[in-house]
């Protein structure tokens, strides 16, 4: 049974910024779609505690506190997996999490949470260039201590992601005591934007899926970031990501 939350998203929640970080609307409305959201929809499932699991290894395994999340190819669970990754960390309401989505080619997350961004991440890092006291615009996602930032999809292809402007976001966003930070990625292959990435992150997730994903693309992804360090390959499941 999914669990009851109260169904807002509100501009304008919150005005007094976080450190660098200001949390700008609230959204709590579980969203239809094929995106699984378990950790607030299903608390109990499988799927909700295997990425219970992975936050706890991922603890025990040198705590990394910036994570990024990419897969070989597209559509091979890498948004599925850092939404409820991002979750897991904050269900217990201690510490803050900041989901950022870093792919701005083929943007989803927005979509896959079921919200509009009252400010484009993508232009948000385009204005901070000008800006000497850029305060960041987050929306608040299903717990009060998770927080992201989306790109808006129809502001998709008009950006280009430049190691400058993602280094001093992620330097911004970590002075709003954020605790960790999940950046959602663009595939690893066929493109250098994960390359960029890699350098602001502690460590990268690799995700698979199953009965898709073959071991020579997850080699060759793997290689592709070296050397970056893998923290680890999870696999998803067809019935379960996207």
């Amino acid at each position: 049974m999914a669990q009851q939350r109260p169904s807002t998203y509100q501009a304008g929640a919150s005005q007094h910024p976080t450190g660098y970080v200001s949390v700008v609307a609230t959204h709590m409305d579980l969203p239809p779609g094929p995106f699984p959201l378990d950790i607030v929809s299903e608390p109990d499932s499988p799927l909700a505690a295997s990425f219970r699991v992975l936050r706890h290894r991922l603890r025990r395994s040198g705590d990394p506190r910036i994570m990024a999340v990419t897969s070989p190819g597209n559509r091979e669970g890498k948004t599925t997996c850092a939404m409820n990754l991002a979750m897991a960390l904050a269900e217990h309401g201690r510490e803050k999490v900041m989901l950022v989505e870093t792919n701005l080619r083929r943007p989803r997350l927005a979509e896959a949470l079921g919200f509009a961004p009252p400010v484009c991440f993508a232009q948000q890092m385009q204005a901070a260039v000008d800006s000497t006291n850029m305060v960041w615009q987050a929306v608040a996602v299903f717990f009060d201590n998770l927080h992201v930032l989306a790109v808006s999809p129809e502001n998709k292809d008009t950006g280009r992601l430049t190691a400058p402007n993602l280094r001093s976001a992620i330097d911004t966003i970590r002075g709003g005591d954020y605790a960790y930070i999940v950046l959602d990625c663009p595939a690893a292959l066929g493109s250098a934007d994960v390359n960029i990435i890699e350098d602001v992150a502690d460590g990268l997730i690799l995700t698979g899926m199953a009965g898709t994903t073959t071991k020579k693309h997850l080699r060759k992804a793997a290689d592709h970031l070296a050397p970056a360090e893998i923290l680890g390959v999870v696999l998803m499941n067809q019935s379960e990501s996207r």
